[in-house]
């Protein structure tokens, strides 16, 4: 609460202060300029009224002096004394006696002082007697003392007078003044201030101060200006309070914004002390937002990174050259003694008056751990967490290199499981994953540290052995001993679910360095010996030998060439006839893969069908096969070659039917050719279908629906399960030619071949025969009941337009 002014403080008093003194001083002059006048006249009426005086008492005093009358000069002294400022008298005659005198003392006198200032204290008077009659001689004197004092009083009387007037008239003339100033200006002035002081400065347009009615001077002006101005400021105020709330929602939504943002956002100053921070930061060390604000970077981050004067030397290079500054990756430690990653952007940022650091940093770690785990994934097995294929081929790279440069041997071990497929299709495959972790184990445990495990896919396993001798021979000998200790300790029984698995596994081993052999040749040399050893029953080891390597010398050009040959349209399809053995109509016939090299010529499938599927190349060839077989059923129904019921099969490759997308690729290829209804019949192998039965059955039937039959091909040479035909949705048995080869001799071929016709038969299958080349057989296997056959006793497999000849000789004798 303020104090209001006293009286004396106020603005009247002020004046009336001032009036007083001007007053005074102004009076004080002019009393001054009076008094100097009237003391002036005052003292030409003195000399008057003493000039009066000596001329009453003159006649009387030369009489005395004349006559020498002692009494009359006694009465002429008498008559002088009686004057009250006349204080002696002395009567002389012509010698100077004295002949009457007379003194009275001076009355008391508060006005000596002042007299003794502006005059003597007493003045002498004197005049000659000059008797008339008698010359210009003086006959005698009179003399008289004056008190100055006492001629005085009356002017002083009179100034006393006149000065009280003055002071009363200036006294009064400063109460009407500080009145007056009071009404007229203090007072509305005050009450100015009170209303200015009870005008709340948040909100000056609730009150205004009072006007003054019927004045127009500069007080009445003043009132209307301020409240102009109040308006003003009220307005202004209005208007700057909408901007501030505005600005407050904008800041709350911004703060929200920033808050709520994924990212870490904070402002430094140059010293490293935090001005803002958004919540995820503050949350990252342990704060809340409001008690960032003025933390020193050094007693937050001290113990959560490595180095916290290079991120004062980040700020201050940001804030002082003005550049942006990038953290790729900064790890930073929570209080939790959690581990992030950061990635930090810092910038220059004008926050009022100042250029600070603004730091944006955005939490890697789960990107970067799902980075090391992608990483990690793409470098090892996810069933064994074993080195994958990528790895081996990068560690086993960087071995071959060194073992060049320091010229040391090491050995690479290409191990395969024996029949493992039975485990998961007997077990399933959860028992089966079991038996591969525990395998895993199992090599890891039997090598160094230094050598590396890997799993390359399936019952497929790698291990290279590092740094076994400079000496060949020696390499060899303990890369044999390590593979025959490896296939004791795999042989080892598997304990899962109360049974006891036992299983062996196949070893190829390569040495290298070799003849500056690739990762790929190398591994590729191990696979050929490990299969090797399955060519020769499986459980052992073999070592990769020369022949070997012709062997895949010889693999590698060919695909090179079925490459061109694909390329090159090197491929061509053959047919052959099928035939009704109780008609000699042709039902079909069998589309048949022809290869026909530019320089080496027909080349038997028997050598380049495994290089394909080996190699991948099947798939590409497959596609080319069902589109040219499909092309050649549109052009035989555009020609009226192709009746009902007649069907052209062509071989499916194991590669093929199992990969995942093989039936849409077929269903696909199907909505190109409007080849004629059931026409079209792929042949399968037992090996292909039995491998993944309920696999098989979904992509079969699935095809089935779209008017495609099957056949068994090579029926009899693999399972031969009935179990399996119940289920398959094949329409066709096809009896391998091995066994019509030798029926008319091999009494054991014919009990096979009328098996399986008497099984077709019964299961309500087709029978169609392959290989038939003499009458004999024919004769055998009409005889036994099949319907169909093809061979070399009809045609073999002919180009194109002699199978279209057939057909349109077939049709004219149709």
């Amino acid at each position: 609460m303020t104090n209001e002014p006293s009286l004396f403080q106020g603005v009247s008093f002020q004046l009336a202060k001032i009036g007083i003194i001007l007053a005074f001083l102004l009076g004080l002059l002019m009393s001054s300029v009076q008094l100097y006048l009237d003391l002036d006249n005052q003292r030409e009426e003195l000399n008057l009224l003493f000039s009066r005086v000596m001329e009453v008492a003159t006649p009387p005093a030369m009489r005395a002096v004349h006559t020498l009358d002692d009494d009359l000069s006694a009465e002429v002294v008498n008559g002088l004394l009686a004057y009250d400022f006349v204080i002696g008298v002395r009567v002389t005659d012509e010698l100077g006696n004295t002949l009457a005198e007379g003194q009275t003392a001076q009355k008391p006198s508060q006005t000596r002082w002042l007299t003794s200032l502006i005059s003597d204290e007493t003045r002498e008077l004197y005049s000659d007697l000059i008797i008339p009659g008698y010359g210009q001689t003086a006959s005698g004197g009179l003399a008289f003392t004056v008190d100055m004092d006492q001629a005085l009083q009356a002017f002083y009387e009179r100034s006393s007078l006149n000065l009280i007037t003055g002071l009363v008239r200036n006294a009064m003339l400063v109460v009407l003044l500080f009145f007056a100033f009071y009404f007229v200006v203090a007072k509305p002035l005050a009450r100015l201030s009170r209303e200015i002081k009870s005008i709340n400065p948040e909100e000056p347009g609730v009150r205004r101060l009072t006007p003054l009615p019927g004045r127009h001077d500069e007080l009445a002006q003043l009132l209307d200006s301020s409240n102009q101005l109040l308006n003003a400021v009220d307005l202004s105020l209005a208007k700057r309070r909408a901007v501030e709330l505005a600005l407050r929602k904008s800041e709350g939504h911004l703060r929200q914004i920033i808050d709520s943002l994924p990212v870490m956002i904070g402002a430094r100053d140059i010293e490293g002390r935090y001005l803002f921070a958004n919540k995820a930061l503050a949350s990252m060390v342990g704060r809340d937002v409001d008690t960032m604000r003025g933390q020193d970077v050094r007693d937050l981050f001290r113990h959560a990174v490595d180095d916290v004067e290079l991120i004062l030397q980040n700020d201050q290079r940001v804030i002082r050259q003005g550049i942006d500054v990038e953290i790729n990756e900064e790890a930073f430690l929570t209080r939790e003694g959690r581990k992030l990653y950061l990635q930090s952007h810092v910038m220059p940022l004008h926050y009022y008056d100042q250029t600070v650091a603004l730091i944006v940093s955005v939490d890697i770690t789960e990107r970067k751990n799902a980075q090391a785990k992608m990483e990690h994934m793409a470098h090892h097995d996810a069933l064994t967490n074993l080195p994958n294929r990528v790895q081996l081929v990068e560690r086993l790279d960087l071995e071959i290199r060194r073992a060049a440069r320091h010229g040391y041997c090491g050995a690479v071990l290409f191990i395969d499981l024996d029949q493992f497929k039975n485990i998961n299709d007997s077990l399933g495959h959860p028992v089966g994953d079991k038996v591969l972790k525990e395998v895993a184990q199992r090599l890891v445990s039997s090598v160094r540290e230094e050598d590396l495990v890997a799993r390359l896919s399936g019952d497929e396993f790698v291990v290279v052995l590092t740094v076994l001798d400079k000496d060949l021979s020696t390499a060899a000998l303990r890369a044999g001993e390590i593979s025959e200790k490896i296939r004791r300790i795999i042989s080892r029984p598997f304990h899962t679910d109360s049974l006891d698995l036992r299983i062996s596994c196949s070893v190829g081993v390569v040495i290298y360095p070799d003849k500056n052999s690739s990762v790929h040749e190398l591994l590729r040399f191990a696979d050929t010996a490990m299969y090797q050893v399955k060519e020769k029953g499986r459980d052992a080891i073999e070592f990769f030998n020369e022949d070997m390597a012709d062997k895949v010398s010889r693999q590698l050009v060919m695909e090179g060439d079925l490459h061109r040959a694909l390329e090159g349209k090197q491929f061509a399809l053959h047919y052959q006839p099928k035939v009704d053995m109780g008609t000699g109509t042709i039902v079909g016939a069998e589309a048949l893969l022809r290869w026909h090299h530019p320089i080496k010529g027909l080349i038997s499938p028997a050598d380049f069908i495994p290089v394909l599927e080996t190699s991948g190349l099947i798939l590409d060839v497959g596609q080319w096969v069902l589109e040219t077989a499909c092309e050649t059923l549109v052009h035989w129904q555009a020609q009226g070659w192709w009746k009902p019921g007649m069907r052209l099969s062509i071989n499916i490759s194991p590669r093929q039917f199992r990969r995942a997308a093989f039936a849409d690729d077929v269903l696909r290829t199907l909505k190109r050719y409007p080849i004629p209804e059931n026409s079209l019949e792929m042949e399968v192998t037992e090996g292909i279908v039995i491998q993944q039965v309920d696999e098989a059955i979904v992509t079969m039937r699935r095809l089935a629906e779209q008017g495609i039959s099957f056949s068994l091909d090579d029926f009899g040479t693999g399972y031969s399960s009935i179990s399996y035909l119940k289920q398959l949705p094949v329409t066709v048995l096809k009896i391998d030619q091995s066994f019509v080869r030798d029926i008319v001799d091999d009494h054991n071929d014919r009990v096979l071949v009328e098996t399986i016709i008497t099984m077709g038969r019964l299961l309500d299958l087709d029978v169609v025969a392959e290989g038939v080349e003499l009458e004999a057989q024919f004769d055998i296997l009409q005889r036994y009941g099949c319907h169909y056959y093809q061979g070399f006793y009809f045609s073999p497999g002919v180009t194109l337009s002699a199978f279209d000849t057939m057909l349109a000789e077939h049709t004219v004798s149709a």
